[in-house]
């Protein structure tokens, strides 16, 4: 089964490309980045934008295409301006493609590492043609089996996240005891 039977693909936007017309009300919005927060200035209202702005939405997915890896946009990321660096996957029916596994098979999965590398075009700078990655075979087992490795994979996750919170933390309180015994 091809990615584009089962997910609508798409770009995110040029961030030097929205415009703002003179007189035109705006406010700072997030821009999504798995790296670094940072904002751009949009239109008050996107929808009344003169071109299509895309939003993080729940359960998408976003490949990023320096990295090649894929997430799934959390609920605190909702929202938040898709920028060009990253396709966009939006899932059709979540009765056929579970976004915690798609999120997997993208992010972890052999099979689709060795379709992602045939279609990468350049010599120095490697780049993904956007139909080539709508065409990329998928190779789905039935609902059930997606739900539990996707559950296994949301619970990895989580646990990452404990992991480095419960780093943080440790940190700042060697650091806090370390000023205290000054």
């Amino acid at each position: 089964m091809r990615l584009e039977e089962v997910a609508s693909i798409s770009q995110g936007i040029p961030l030097n490309r929205i415009r703002i017309k003179k007189n035109m009300d705006t406010r700072k919005e997030d821009v999504y980045s798995f790296e670094k927060e940072s904002q751009i200035l949009v239109p008050l209202n996107i929808e009344e934008a003169e071109q299509h702005i895309p939003l993080a939405e729940e359960d998408m997915i976003l490949l990023n295409l320096t990295s090649y890896r894929a997430k799934k946009i959390l609920k605190e990321d909702i929202g938040k301006i898709v920028p060009s660096n990253y396709i966009i996957i939006e899932i059709r029916n979540k009765n056929i493609v579970n976004p915690d596994y798609l999120e997997w098979y993208m992010d972890k999965s052999q099979n689709f590492a060795r379709e992602l590398h045939k279609i990468k075009q350049g010599s120095t700078i490697l780049s993904i043609p956007i139909n080539e990655f709508r065409k990329i075979k998928l190779r789905l087992p039935d609902i059930q089996f997606q739900r539990k490795v996707g559950k296994i994979n949301e619970l990895n996750r989580k646990r990452e996240e404990l992991y480095k919170e419960k780093k943080e933390l440790i940190e700042k309180l060697l650091i806090t005891m370390d000023e205290g015994e000054h």
